[in-house]
Parts: C-alpha cells; sequence; structure tokens
C-alpha cells in the first residue's frame, strides 16, 4: 500500500542551503578540492604584496643614504602608504564585487610592480611620495582585499582555518623576501634591486590569478550540506548585505574599530622592537635572528587561532590571543639589558598571540556580512588597518621623543590591543533581535529531486531548515 502524502512528508529529508552570488552556503561543493587551490595562490599573492612593506626597511635605509634626506620625511613615505590604503581598500573591494579578483588582483600587481619601478627613478620626496605612497598602496589594496574575499567565499564551514593560512602570508613575505632584497641591493644597488622586486610582483601576480575560479554557488546551485552542523563562528548565509546597509549597522563599525587599534598597537611594536632591545645593549644581528623566529611564532599564531576560531568562536580566540600579546609586550617593556633574556624570550613567543588574532581580522566580517558586495564591506573593514598603520609607527616614535623611554609607547599598544578585543566581542557577537538584518535572498530554481522536497515543507519550516545550516 502506497503511504499517504503526510506519512510520506514525515520522512527524513536532506537539508540544503541556497547560495547566491557573494554568498556561499557550504563547503561541500562539487569541485570543493579547488578551493585549496585559490587559498594558495591568495596566500602567495597576499605575500607579494605585504612583501614591500616587510621588506621597505632595507630600501629605507638605502633612500637615506643616497638623497640625506631626514627620518621622518622619508618615513612619512611608508606611512602615506598606509593612509592611502584607507582610500583605496574600499575600491578595490567594490571593484572585485563588480568585475571579479582575477581582473582586480592582475591590475594590481602591474599596479604594484609600476609603482616599485617608478620610485626606482625618483629624485624628490614629492614622487617618492605620488608613487611608493600612493600608487603603491593602489596597487597593495587590488591585491589583497579582493584575494581575502574570494577566500571567505569558498570557505564557510572552515572558514577560520582558511584566514589562518592564508594570513601567514604576512610574516612568509620578510622570510622569503628580506634576504632576496638584500641581496639584490648589495649586488645591484637599490634602484635595479627596485625595479627588479617590480618585475617579480608584477610577473608572479599575473601568473597566479590564471588559477583563479570563481566558487560555483556564485552561479546559484543548491548546495547540500547534508547533516553538517554549522560552526558556531559562522552566521546564516542566505542573507544579502549591500553596502549601504552594512554602513548602517553597528557590528561593521566594530569591525573597524577592531582592525583600527589591532594594527596600531601591532605597529607600535612591529616599528620600535628592535630599536628597544637594541637601546638596552642587545646585539643588533643577535635582536634580527631572534625577531625573526618570533615571525615563525606569528605564523604558528595564525593558523592555531584560525582552526580553534572554527570550533570555539572567533570571539575567544581573539581575546586569548590578546592575552597573550599583552603579556609579551609587557615583558618587552621591563627588560632591562642582556641579563633579561628571558623577557625577550617571553616577548618573541608572545608573537604566537598575535597571530591568533591576526586570523579574525577578515573571518570576523566576513561571517557578519555575507552577501554580494562582501568584497566592498571587506575593503571598509580594511581601510581600518590602513589608518591604524599610519598612526601606529609615529605614535611609538613620539611617546619616545616625549618621555625618553619606550614603557608609555608599549603602554599605549598594550592599550589599543585591549581596545581592539573588545571591539571584536561586540562586531562577532550576534544581536538578540534582527531588526537589522538584511533581506534574504530568493531561493533559485531547484532540481526536481530537490523541489519534490522542498514541496512538503511548509515555507516556514523550509526557512528555519536553511537557516540553521
Amino acid at each position: 500500500m502506497r503511504p499517504s502524502l503526510e506519512q510520506r512528508s514525515e520522512k527524513p529529508t536532506r537539508k540544503v542551503a541556497w547560495s547566491s552570488a557573494g554568498t556561499s552556503g557550504s563547503d561541500a561543493v562539487p569541485t570543493a578540492p579547488y578551493r585549496w587551490v585559490v587559498l594558495g595562490v591568495s596566500t602567495a599573492i597576499n605575500a607579494l604584496a605585504w612583501g614591500v612593506r616587510s621588506t621597505f626597511a632595507l630600501f629605507y635605509v638605502a633612500l637615506l643614504n643616497e638623497f640625506a634626506w631626514d627620518r621622518g620625511s622619508t618615513a612619512l613615505g611608508y606611512s602615506l602608504s598606509w593612509l592611502g590604503f584607507v582610500i583605496f581598500a574600499p575600491v578595490a573591494g567594490w571593484l572585485s564585487d563588480r568585475w571579479g579578483p582575477r581582473t582586480i588582483v592582475t591590475a594590481g600587481g602591474l599596479l604594484l610592480g609600476l609603482a616599485l619601478g617608478l620610485t626606482a627613478q625618483t629624485t624628490s620626496l614629492a614622487l617618492y611620495y605620488v608613487w611608493f605612497g600612493f600608487l603603491g598602496a593602489a596597487g597593495m589594496a587590488c591585491m589583497i582585499i579582493p584575494s581575502t574575499t574570494i577566500v571567505t567565499r569558498w570557505f564557510v564551514q572552515s572558514r577560520g582555518t582558511a584566514m589562518g593560512i592564508l594570513s601567514t602570508g604576512g610574516p612568509a613575505s620578510g622570510v622569503v623576501f628580506y634576504p632576496v632584497n638584500a641581496w639584490l641591493i648589495a649586488t645591484f644597488g637599490w634602484r635595479t634591486a627596485l625595479i627588479a622586486f617590480g618585475a617579480i610582483i608584477a610577473g608572479v601576480a599575473v601568473s597566479l590569478t590564471l588559477l583563479y575560479r570563481e566558487r560555483p554557488a556564485e552561479a546559484q546551485r543548491p548546495i547540500d550540506t547534508g547533516e553538517m552542523n554549522r560552526p558556531r563562528a559562522v552566521e546564516s548565509t542566505t542573507q544579502d548585505w549591500s553596502l549601504g546597509l552594512a554602513l548602517r549597522n553597528h557590528r561593521l563599525w566594530a569591525a573597524f574599530t577592531m582592525t583600527a587599534l589591532g594594527v596600531i598597537g601591532f605597529q607600535i611594536m612591529a616599528t620600535h622592537q628592535v630599536a628597544h632591545a637594541v637601546d638596552h645593549g642587545f646585539q643588533h644581528e643577535t635582536v634580527v635572528w631572534l625577531f625573526s623566529f618570533g615571525a615563525a611564532c606569528m605564523m604558528a599564531g595564525n593558523l592555531l587561532g584560525g582552526w580553534l576560531s572554527d570550533h570555539f568562536g572567533r570571539d575567544w580566540v581573539f581575546a586569548f590571543g590578546t592575552l597573550v600579546a599583552m603579556v609579551g609586550i609587557g615583558c618587552l617593556a621591563f627588560l632591562q639589558g642582556p641579563q633579561d633574556v628571558l623577557l625577550l624570550l617571553i616577548y618573541i613567543a608572545s608573537g604566537f598571540g598575535f597571530g591568533m588574532r591576526i586570523a579574525q581580522l577578515s573571518a570576523i566580517p566576513a561571517d557578519v556580512f555575507a552577501g554580494r558586495q562582501l568584497g566592498a564591506i571587506l575593503g571598509v573593514v580594511q581601510a581600518g588597518g590602513g589608518l591604524g598603520g599610519a598612526i601606529g609607527p609615529f605614535l611609538g616614535g613620539w611617546l619616545f621623543d616625549v618621555t625618553g623611554s619606550y614603557r608609555l609607547a608599549f603602554a599605549a599598544a598594550c592599550a589599543a590591543i585591549a581596545g581592539s578585543a573588545l571591539a571584536a566581542w561586540f562586531a562577532a557577537r550576534r544581536p538578540p533581535d534582527a531588526a537589522s538584518s538584511p533581506r534574504r535572498l530568493p531561493l533559485p530554481d531547484v532540481k526536481p529531486g530537490d523541489r519534490a522536497v522542498a514541496a512538503h515543507q511548509s515555507p516556514t519550516r523550509a526557512a528555519h531548515d536553511t537557516g540553521r545550516e
């Protein structure tokens, strides 16, 4: 005897999560293994872009020797590259949403290569500011923002892990390009070294972007998630956030503040840590070697912090990383001399905590603001990093000049990263009411088999099951 319609509708059904342009339902897509290729490409792209900043100190010394510019004026070019990022990051995100990551990252690689080549020809501070400060910032933004956005769309269930891997591109850039550029400068001079480095960035970036593919979900396919539970860090991906709606939401500005304060604290330490250790009697060569080990600790924190955030929540991992980082900063602040080498080693190991935090900076807003305009939204959030990067180094140096010590500067770094943790908590916490939630995406056409399942569910039940994924 055939079962009745009611009996058939009570059979277990497979849940289907829907996705549209800019959103994702699950990582379990037919071409899911290719997401690791996309992640590898984006990590390499990030390493290329961050390599310009991580090796700036080498070219900074060469510029001082060549032109006899004062240090403040020369360092201003570096600060302008951060300030330019404030402007160009949202633009790069918006262009990526419109034209796709492959096109914009390709353009970014060419722009950054051109900026370095033109900087090599500079003869004045004004040209140096334009080429390195602003054109370079545009190139870096067009590389970093789209390459980050495409990874957040390919990875949902394991987004934190993916962001942890992606964020290793920053410290890895110093490990790879510092010796390369040091050799190029020593062998050919700083001008030729800049041209060669720009050619490397442009050539490798353009070649790698050929491997980029949009996630099939962009074509509005239904993605079967089976019985996989959504990690607690990830919210419903059936919401479609526009940039205008996100700008009116307090969680976007909490994420912006999280990034700005976090980068202020990080840049104070990264810019002045070597000088502080050398001032207290440590050999420069020894300090450089020890801090290279700190970069390895940071990469380990990137990886573990990303994975932990997928299982225990972004906010808790961010808070724990903050505590570890603050302990390390306190140890460095109380450093008196070579006899306190243990305090220096604790600070170096605290790079692990910094790494745990960095892995969450893009994952938190990507969890909240899924939608077709995610690239532009991430660009706004990352613009906070540009603002923090411009403020941090100057603030640390100014406080040293005023007090004659780095203790107040390092206290300011602690306050900044503590404030960023508080902002991260507000950004990651889901509000109890849904009054500010954006419109739901319309459900696309489904396969005959899936339509049969959906037909036996009430609209409320279908929406409930989809939202639970």
